[in-house]
């Protein structure tokens, strides 16, 4: 195997866990309190419309890594599409996203294990239980696909057990009384509640940097993305019906945990608050994990190809891991971690401008497929999801700014590299068209000496 060439080993189930980690999380415990507190029992159309679309949306992704599956990921769809340039440009800007958002998922993890071991902790205090949930999830990517996937796989399973369990147990104390008037707050709010509900969505693109590593892309994806979309639908429906019928939506619950402890109590007769911080606490934990997979993978697809440094691209003998491009991932997200600890900011002030920014990936992801798949079926689906995903950039009012501002750095950024490779080839090829120096003599001259000339005649 080749230095540099990620060994292919992940099969249906293993796409699947990742898959699902890369998803659940925010989408479960989280978003469906706000959702039906906005809009009520339309959030269920909401959700309806959005699981219906997933699949989709997923199956773009599903595809394009099908045709080009490599650790680049969104990147290598808009090279293949629109030139190495503009690959380049979303190489740069992925990564940035991916930086951006990323500790997010980690910090809010490690506020809610904080809540529930310490509560009333400094913002700091959580901001470090995060930093040390990162660091634990990027030592477990050290260890490799096979040993992070086994991992996975047991928590997860667990961790879903549990979250049935509530849903069977609150859901019969539910009365469906609450399902009317269907549209309490007005019809206008759908709007509002889909942009909160699509937060839950995201995740679905973080398999294309792992298609290097997936074995049949062709045969796997499929079945894995068919899988996990009804999994993920039945769940987020199961969960929403169930904080719709046993749930006022005249609370204002703007902390969606305090929502899904309280959905813990209804369920069990009991105040388990300290629980339902762990579960939350553990799933999210997962997705983290995941989410480390993913972009480590873009770390070494962009190395080895040169955008960052090379050696970054280094994959480890012994686990198949590109570890390097792992242990990256401690500088990457130190920025971010740094600027919030610094001004004592909360992980809340990212989470806008990290969802305009994914919208802004998907986009140019749906744009590539237009031009990648012009036949078939696929050809409507990615008419589908590119109209939709542009009615809802404006819904991200001036966080689309913020998207738009990291696009123009990635643009300027890709300038400077083309800017320094063309400096590089001209130095090249005036090293090799410079005429040659004239040749030393390898030997001292002979300088005749009269006496020695007379001894030799």
């Amino acid at each position: 195997m080749a230095a540099n060439v990620l060994r292919r080993h992940i099969g249906v189930p293993g796409l699947v866990v990742h898959y699902l980690t890369s998803v659940l999380g925010v989408g479960l415990l989280v978003i469906p309190v706000p959702a039906w507190t906005t809009a009520g029992p339309l959030s269920l159309l909401a959700w309806g419309i959005l699981i219906v679309y997933s699949y989709p949306f997923a199956l773009v992704f599903a595809k394009l890594s099908t045709l080009h599956p490599t650790s680049k990921g969104v990147a290598q769809f808009v090279e293949v599409a629109f030139g190495r340039r503009a690959g380049r440009v979303a190489a740069l800007y992925l990564l940035m996203t991916l930086l951006l958002a990323n500790p997010v998922l980690g910090l809010i993890a490690g506020r809610y294990l904080l809540a529930a071991l310490a509560p009333g902790a400094s913002n700091r205090a959580s901001l470090a239980a995060g930093a040390a949930v990162i660091l634990g999830c990027i030592a477990l990517n050290l260890l490799g696909v096979k040993v992070s996937g086994r991992v996975q796989l047991a928590v997860l399973v667990v961790v879903t057990g549990v979250l049935c369990a509530i849903i069977v147990l609150a859901l019969p104390q539910g009365s469906p009384a609450q399902l009317h008037p269907v549209a309490p707050h007005g019809w206008g709010v759908l709007g509002d509640c889909l942009l909160i509900c699509f937060f839950g969505f995201i995740g679905w693109e973080n398999a294309a940097p792992i298609a290097e590593e997936v074995r049949d892309p062709g045969r796997t994806f499929p079945r894995g993305i068919l899988c996990a979309v009804c999994v993920v639908g039945v769940l987020y429906f199961a969960m929403a019906l169930t904080v719709a019928l046993t749930m006022p939506s005249d609370q204002n619950m703007v902390e969606g945990l305090t929502g899904f402890t309280r959905l813990l109590r209804i369920a069990t007769g009991a105040d388990h608050t300290t629980i339902g911080y762990l579960v939350a606490a553990v799933l999210l934990v997962l997705t983290t994990n995941a989410w480390c997979l993913g972009t480590s993978r873009v770390v070494f697809a962009l190395a080895r190809e040169g955008i960052i440094p090379r050696g970054l691209s280094r994959i480890s003998p012994r686990t198949g891991t590109p570890s390097r491009a792992v242990l990256a991932l401690v500088p990457g997200y130190s920025l971010t971690l740094g600027l919030l600890a610094a001004t004592d900011s909360n992980e809340s002030v990212l989470i806008k401008a990290s969802s305009a920014a994914y919208l802004l990936v998907f986009l140019l992801a749906f744009l590539s497929a237009i031009r990648l798949v012009r036949t078939g079926p696929m050809r409507w689906t990615n008419y589908l999801v590119t109209a939709v995903t542009v009615l809802m950039l404006p819904f991200m009012g001036v966080s689309i700014g913020y998207a738009a501002a990291m696009f123009t750095a990635a643009a300027l950024a890709e300038w400077w590299l083309a800017r320094r490779d063309r400096t590089r080839l001209r130095r090249a090829a005036s090293a090799l068209t410079r005429p040659p120096s004239p040749e030393l003599p390898t030997t001292a001259p002979h300088h005749h000496h009269p006496e020695h000339d007379r001894r030799e005649r």
